[in-house]
């Protein structure tokens, strides 16, 4: 599993670029198999097109964002969620995301396979069709009915602060 990022343009022997997208609060055992999973499917895309493996580039949302998106602040910074995911096994590159344009994160990556979380808004489908972007596009089913849900945690989490 190569950790270095793939060159500017893309070919048969360069690996396949995944990309992965979330807030990563809170990291829990979801986040892990959301990652995974997008190496997976990424290596299994990877050897059907005779590609040497996979790079898998996760951008974690932006404080301000996590602000927006579930209505409070995040309980690490962006800059902690952003280490933390990219010192994940699966992950080889992680990134804080775009100030004011998801898709320039997107584009950024320059991806050949989306992978999106199974709670994560279906208007993203929409929205990235609508920017032009018509690479491949899945989503990882839960892990668990169990409780791996960053807002189920929550107060778990607020009960461990110091």
């Amino acid at each position: 599993m190569s950790r270095k990022p793939p060159g500017r343009m893309s070919g048969r022997n360069d690996p396949l670029r995944v990309f992965v997208a979330g807030t990563f609060d809170g990291l829990h055992y979801g986040h892990l198999y959301l990652l995974t999973y997008a190496r997976r499917r990424g290596a299994a895309m990877a050897r059907r097109l005779g590609r040497p493996g996979v790079h898998v580039a996760v951008v974690v949302a932006r404080d301000d964002s996590v602000q927006r998106i579930k209505g409070r602040a995040p309980h690490h910074t962006q800059r902690e969620r952003q280490r933390m995911v990219a010192a994940l096994r699966p992950v080889d590159a992680a990134f804080v995301g775009d100030r004011d344009d998801f898709i320039r994160s997107v584009r950024r990556a320059r991806p050949e396979l989306i992978v999106l979380g199974y709670d994560q808004s279906r208007s993203w489908e929409e929205i990235l069709r609508a920017c032009g972007i018509t690479i491949p596009i899945v989503r990882c089913p839960r892990y668990s009915e169990r409780r791996l849900k960053s807002s189920i945690l929550r107060p778990d989490l607020e009960r461990m602060r110091t």
